[in-house]
């Protein structure tokens, strides 16, 4: 008797695949690998998205809080550190800050 199993997995980065199955070790497998095209990946969060572009230095801090929607500075930090981002402040970020204070002193 054949024993018929069917894993859906993803392939990791590197191009492995890592499964265990219910057999003893020594037993010999024969694997079949489709590739299942017609699965939709799920689709990246605003908050991942927005931390891409952050970390790709595509987009400023100030940027980030306004797609995230946020008025509060602590919450985008949250949210980028959340998505593993490293935060940092260059002197683009300043020169944007001090425009928008010059803006409400208006």
């Amino acid at each position: 008797m054949q024993t018929a199993l069917k894993y859906d997995i993803d392939v990791t980065q590197t191009g492995r695949v890592e499964l265990q199955v219910p057999f003893s070790s020594g037993v010999h497998l024969t694997i079949l690998v489709f590739a299942d095209e017609s699965v939709e990946k799920p689709k990246p969060t605003i908050e991942e998205s927005v931390a891409a572009l952050y970390t790709s230095e595509k987009i400023t801090f100030k940027q980030a809080q306004d797609l995230l929607n946020h008025t509060n500075w602590q919450d985008t930090v949250t949210v980028l550190e959340q998505q593993g981002c490293q935060l940092y402040y260059d002197e683009e970020d300043f020169e944007e800050d001090l425009e928008s204070l010059t803006v409400f002193e208006k």
